[in-house]
């Protein structure tokens, strides 16, 4: 499914990057990571849902997630 029309971002692209080992908790973290940046707004609260629900799932099982001091490193973000 299509969360982001501006970007065109699915939600399986932001679940990806979220459980991905970096974590990004934010959905500007998200955003960064993908090499992108929102534009509307509207599709904020539908990918605030989807990470929490993708930390949700991993945090559990011991998954590394980063800070976001560290997510601020560029080479973190794959794209």
């Amino acid at each position: 499914m299509i969360v982001c029309s501006c970007n065109v971002l699915t939600d399986a692209k932001i679940r990806d990057i979220v459980t991905g080992g970096m974590c990004p908790r934010t959905p500007g973290a998200v955003y960064k990571c993908l090499g992108c940046s929102p534009n509307c707004g509207r599709c904020i609260a539908t990918l605030r849902t989807i990470i929490s629900e993708a930390l949700a799932e991993t945090t559990p099982t011991g998954t590394l997630c980063l800070t976001n001091r560290e997510l601020d490193e560029e080479s973190l973000c794959p794209l």
